[in-house]
């Protein structure tokens, strides 16, 4: 169980110290009422046959698999610690200092996972005590016409 509702300050602190950091601004005043409601704890790891197979087991519970959000989220940060050398073969950076890429400057995403991006997201890296990225852009549905 992750303790997301021991983050709620911590996040409205940040939303309120980082004005900028969500945009446009009514999509950052909805985080903010989200947060200021209350935060209920989340549950990171699902039952195995309640998802694909392709999600990662749970350490030492075969019968588990680690919530899809919690490893789709990290994918951010360890693709931004991932080298690739000329022969296509890829290694890991222990340090976000290294590459200098981390923190993000700017996360595009869509409103319907805005929740994901702007609560959860940050409330993980403050856990691991990494920085937040500079700002997170919500926009509309993009259509093709």
């Amino acid at each position: 169980m992750f303790r997301l509702s021991a983050f709620r300050e911590r996040l409205l602190k940040y939303f309120h110290d980082h004005p900028n950091c969500i945009v446009p601004e009514f999509r950052r005043r909805e985080v903010i009422k989200t947060v200021e409601k209350g935060l209920f704890d989340l549950s990171i790891s699902r039952k195995r046959e309640s998802v694909m197979n392709w999600s990662i087991p749970v350490p030492g519970d075969e019968r588990h698999c680690i919530y899809v959000w919690l490893d789709a989220l990290f994918n951010y940060y360890t693709g931004a610690l991932t080298r690739v050398a000329a022969d296509g073969t890829e290694t890991l950076d222990e340090d976000h200092h290294t590459l200098n890429r981390w923190p993000a400057d700017v996360h595009v995403v869509g409103k319907d996972i805005l929740k994901f991006h702007a609560i959860y997201w940050p409330a993980f890296l403050m856990s691991a005590e990494l920085p937040l990225p500079e700002r997170l852009v919500s926009h509309g549905w993009w259509t093709k016409d």
